[in-house]
């Protein structure tokens, strides 16, 4: 499955802030690529493996979460930065030659591996489920981050009237120009569904024929991203008009064109990012206990301010710097605007929801 967690994204984004490798290496600090060191150093330490997406994502982690926890238990963590898709994790826990510790998922991932027996169930008597935002406390997956799509669109070609709805999104006769939706149906088929009716209620249970036909309707004007700076450059060349968005790429367009590309929580659709432990992981229950020290509410907030993305902790949300809550879609005021991904739904359905998009893009 090519689907890589919201997260691998961010790593296009931090690298506009010009960060040299030099800078990156000294930054990191006691977070090290597993894969620069020799095999027997890292074989013959006590450690922990950290997948993740790569690049500055690592920084980010490192500077959040693994230096401090490293400080304090003396366990140096290591990063994988090959991404750890579902396909990866099922294959090494099938070998019997588990590498990590600690994985990068959806939601919903976390869910499909913890019903095939590929992950070990969160041990929640060292991992706090108060410190996770409900109901992204699943089974097999610790929820660390938070991350919407919403409604992007070019403020200056609907100035008189801006799009607020998803049902706005799919009037291309009000509201004409291109529209760009997540090559992997997450968002787009909850802007569809809530189209159907209001443009804002929730989506769920997601009618998936439904949901295809009213995307099929835009095939003419549709555009498909798979990375924040495809969408971005597509508002950039003026071939869209609005997009259904990740919101940090949302922020990040709106800050560069000073208002220009804009964006509306109503509607947005907020997802969990989970940390996972793969079964039989070398580190054992250390693997929990790296995860509860993520939970920290300083922490998440430093997460957030280096990746934008939205805590996962209750107390973190409280706890928000000002400057930084008009673009945390955990806050209050942003959240009462939004629904809830439906993770248990994605579980269940991803891979029909799959076939039936592909199929209809496919058709002429």
């Amino acid at each position: 499955m090519p689907l890589s967690p919201f997260l691998s994204d961010a790593i296009d984004l931090a690298r506009r802030q010009g960060w040299s490798r030099r800078r990156f290496l000294a930054a990191i600090g006691t977070g090290v690529a597993a894969s620069s060191l020799p095999y027997s150093a890292a074989a013959q330490a006590k450690e922990l493996v950290f997948a993740s997406w790569g690049g500055d994502e690592i920084k980010s982690l490192t500077q959040a979460f693994a230096r401090s926890y490293s400080a304090e238990t003396g366990t140096p963590v290591l990063f994988d930065g090959t991404g750890p898709a579902e396909g990866a994790i099922r294959a090494m826990v099938d070998s019997g030659n588990v590498a990590w510790d600690v994985c990068d998922a959806d939601g919903f991932t976390a869910i499909r591996l913890g019903q095939s027996g590929h992950l070990s169930a969160v041990d929640y008597r060292t991992v706090d489920a108060g410190g996770i935002m409900p109901p992204f406390n699943f089974s097999h997956g610790a929820c660390g981050y938070t991350y919407s799509y919403v409604l992007a669109f070019d403020s200056e070609r609907f100035a008189a009237r801006p799009p607020m709805t998803w049902r706005d999104f799919f009037d291309t006769r009000a509201f004409p120009g291109g529209r760009a939706v997540y090559r992997w149906m997450n968002g787009g088929f909850e802007a569809a569904m809530m189209a159907e009716g209001d443009g804002l209620t929730n989506p769920y249970p997601i009618d998936i024929g439904r949901a295809v036909t009213r995307l099929a309707r835009l095939k003419p004007l549709l555009q498909l991203w798979e990375g924040g700076d495809q969408v971005e450059q597509m508002f950039r060349d003026k071939t869209i008009s609005m997009a259904c968005i990740w919101h940090t790429r949302a922020t990040a367009l709106a800050r560069e064109s000073e208002g220009k590309i804009a964006f509306t929580w109503a509607g947005g659709i907020l997802y969990p990012g989970c940390w996972v432990v793969p079964k039989g992981n070398p580190g054992g229950n250390d693997a929990f206990r790296l995860i509860a020290h993520m939970q920290d509410p300083g922490r998440q907030i430093e997460f957030a301010r280096l990746r934008g993305v939205g805590p996962a902790n209750p107390a973190a949300t409280a706890a928000m710097p000002q400057r930084l809550r008009d673009y945390d879609p955990t806050q209050p005021g942003n959240l009462a605007q939004q629904v809830v991904a439906d993770s248990h739904w994605w579980a269940e359905h991803f891979d029909k929801a799959r076939t039936d998009f592909n199929d209809m893009l496919e058709r002429n």
